[in-house]
């Protein structure tokens, strides 16, 4: 969380338990529609403080079995084989994790999305950038584009042939003209 003092972030967190709290049943409860329409009703800023506090909620201590046992199926629908009874518990799992942080990276993936889908989100350079080549893959045009990320069309322009440079050194495709313009060309 950014840096408010101590009593702010301790009000936000108040503010926000409930929506952590009823994330935490949905997830068992609702399909994945109505998650994702509680998770894009919420600022960047407020799923933050969601996380710090689902964070806050899980017991470190408690087993993965344990942790993870309403889960009864697979990402199929099949049912899952009865866990075994491993010890390993919740602190357990970060130690083999890579972190998935901004900082690392410097691209916010759900912020360029929602920008893409018009929801007005404050991006940086790189987020910019990966905005514009997902976009432009995708068809949408460079007045589109530009709008939704806060760009000018010639700053679009720009970006999208540094991509196309970019991609074709790691040799990946690259569309031959810009997708949004082919049937007016």
């Amino acid at each position: 969380m950014n840096g408010t003092d101590a009593e702010a972030r301790g009000d936000l967190v108040e503010a926000m338990l409930p929506d952590a709290a009823g994330l935490v049943v949905a997830v068992r409860e609702e399909t994945r529609e109505q998650i994702t329409a509680r998770l894009r009703g919420m600022s960047r800023h407020e799923l933050e403080v969601v996380a710090v506090v689902l964070a806050a909620m899980a017991e470190p201590d408690r087993g993965l079995g344990e942790a993870f046992g309403w889960i009864s199926f697979d990402e199929h629908g099949e049912p899952l084989p009865r866990p075994s009874k491993a010890t390993r518990t919740v602190r357990d799992v970060p130690s083999t994790a890579l972190p998935h942080t901004r900082g690392r990276s410097g691209v916010d993936e759900v912020a360029v999305e929602r920008a893409l889908h018009g929801d007005p989100q404050p991006l940086n350079e790189r987020e910019r950038a990966l905005g514009v080549d997902r976009g432009i893959r995708r068809g949408l045009d460079y007045d589109l584009i530009a709008e939704r990320l806060g760009m000018t069309r010639s700053a679009v322009m720009q970006a999208w042939d540094r991509a196309k440079r970019k991609a074709r050194t790691e040799g990946r495709h690259v569309p031959v003209q810009q997708v949004g313009e082919i049937a007016a060309a």
